[in-house]
């Protein structure tokens, strides 16, 4: 008789203990309105589900973008490759906020940047050139009196 109540008293605990820990969240935590932080559940996923992911693919992105770097160099693509092979990954394991899975990447486009930036030069380059030869021209020719 006293092992069937100890059998009873265990399997009532099971599932109180049970129904406490699955209870539905708005039972347990302020309605989500007044909610300043991201939801305890989610902290937790993120940080022994997804982070560890995070670290797999950034190990993983990176080997990938040793590998392509001999035909992405070629093309002009090695920035693109490492921004999505391990820039994104690396961002999303080690700074993105824990728990927070809405906030997004943003980075300027690297390619879009350096296209910028060689015409900028070629233009500074055109303009010295032009300097340059107005100056050899002016003192090659004699002075008008």
């Amino acid at each position: 008789m006293a092992a069937i109540r100890y059998l009873m008293i265990r399997t009532i605990l099971f599932f109180a203990i049970s129904a406490s820990v699955t209870c539905p969240r708005s039972a347990l935590a302020a309605p989500d309105k007044y909610r300043t932080s991201p939801d305890p559940v989610t902290v937790m996923a993120d940080g022994v589900l997804v982070r560890p992911l995070g670290l797999v693919s950034t190990v993983v992105g990176s080997v990938f973008y040793v590998i392509t770097l001999p035909f992405t160099l070629p093309s002009d693509s090695a920035d693109t490759a490492r921004q999505q092979l391990v820039e994104y990954p690396a961002w999303f394991t080690f700074q993105r906020p824990i728990g927070n899975f809405g906030h997004r990447y943003q980075r300027e486009n690297v390619i879009e940047q350096k296209k910028a930036l060689r015409q900028t030069i070629s233009e500074e380059r055109e303009k010295d050139a032009e300097k340059i030869t107005k100056g050899a021209a002016g003192a090659q020719q004699p002075p008008l009196k």
